[in-house]
């Protein structure tokens, strides 16, 4: 039976959240967790949360949403934190990355649910979470790991919160439920598909139906939905003041490809305007920092933004530096990996070196989901 508060209303979305963080503090053991990945996007957690509310209002166990960041680092994350603040949850109320290492290795969820990617990374959550995931919710290229997973949803949409609404709050059947979680996953489906469209991003017919069902269960109409998304995209966006080393923590994905660690760190200011606000010795010393903490060996950096020199249009760059140890070069790595996906030269004056390789992206749909099945393969042949 789903909780509910002394009037007999079903129990709200932050309310519950705080219950679910108290119940995984007190025992890990007792609690399923529903992990989003490590990039803590809006998508990453919106998916995560509705998964756990609405599991948890429908049968008798406690689903833990868990963010893979640290909770002052979600304030590099506006977009995220504007989301959760319009549907009243507070990020004190999120179990973040320092929750679950005040658990420990010891302590094991009984189960864990992946949304938002589908190969469990350990450099937040322990190693021994790997034998403890049941299921899969994802719209990235399968990695293949969690064979035995008793259900694995990966499918190639616009946002994984589309599947989350489809195969895990429609089935409730419960407008409450749906309502509760409505705007975090309208939102998110909305960024992620630049508003649902399919020329620069993957909407698919599933985000269609999903944004459409969404809409109807808040109330809104296409206009409504529109402003939402312009609100969310301006706050993910202004990131005017943030350094180069912020910039590079925001949305952060890493991986181990072969013999080498790649990480790739994805944000919304054009190279050219990083350069014009901070002084190149400090993006080289930051991105180095960076390197060394996260233990890396090739660093990529990818922006997406609307360009003012172009009207407007969406634009993609790119570019790669590496460790001092790494033998690879970080100039001869894109072009080889412009050998996958359109490319061209792209100016910068006196750019820093962790920037000399930059290059416009062609494709404007190749976004770091789309790169790194590209990256996995060039690095296996290293």
């Amino acid at each position: 039976m789903a909780p509910a508060s002394s009037d007999g209303a079903l129990e709200g979305l932050d309310a519950y959240l705080r219950r679910a963080r108290e119940a995984f503090l007190r025992d890990p053991s007792s609690v399923t967790c529903a992990l989003g990945n490590e990039a803590c996007d809006l998508d990453s957690v919106a998916s995560a949360l509705a998964v756990g509310y609405a599991r948890a209002m429908t049968t008798s166990a406690i689903v833990t949403p868990i963010a893979q960041c640290l909770r002052r680092d979600l304030a590099l994350r506006p977009d995220v934190v504007r989301a959760l603040d319009a549907v009243g949850v507070s990020v004190e109320s999120l179990t973040c990355a320092e929750d679950v290492e005040a658990a420990g290795e010891a302590r094991t969820p009984r189960e864990v649910i992946l949304v938002d990617h589908n190969a469990i990374t350990v450099r937040v959550v322990p190693k021994s979470w790997e034998t403890r995931v049941v299921e899969i919710i994802d719209h990235h290229d399968d990695a293949g790991a969690h064979g035995d997973a008793a259900v694995r949803t990966i499918e190639l949409v616009g946002s994984c919160s589309s599947l989350v609404y489809r195969d895990v709050v429609a089935p409730t059947r419960r407008d409450d439920i749906a309502r509760q979680v409505a705007r975090l996953l309208l939102g998110a489906i909305v960024l992620d598909t630049r508003l649902l469209d399919a020329s620069t991003t993957r909407a698919s017919a599933v985000d269609f139906e999903a944004a459409k069902a969404l809409r109807e269960a808040l109330g809104w109409d296409e206009r409504e939905m529109g402003d939402e998304y312009e609100t969310l995209s301006l706050a993910r966006h202004d990131q005017s003041s943030f350094s180069c080393a912020q910039l590079l923590a925001k949305d952060y994905k890493q991986w181990t490809f072969g013999r080498h660690e790649v990480g790739v760190a994805s944000f919304g200011v054009r190279f050219q305007d990083l350069v014009a606000r901070q002084d190149t010795t400090s993006i080289d010393v930051e991105c180095a920092a960076f390197i060394c903490e996260r233990g890396i060996d090739v660093l990529f950096m990818m922006s997406s933004f609307e360009d003012v020199d172009a009207n407007g249009a969406f634009a993609r760059q790119i570019a790669a530096t590496t460790s001092p140890s790494c033998a690879l070069d970080a100039n001869e790595l894109l072009t080889e990996l412009g050998t996958h996906t359109r490319m061209s030269s792209l100016a910068i004056r006196d750019p820093p070196n962790a920037l000399r390789s930059a290059r416009a992206q062609l494709d404007v749909k190749a976004s770091r989901k789309k790169i790194q099945p590209l990256l996995a393969e060039m690095f296996a042949e290293m």
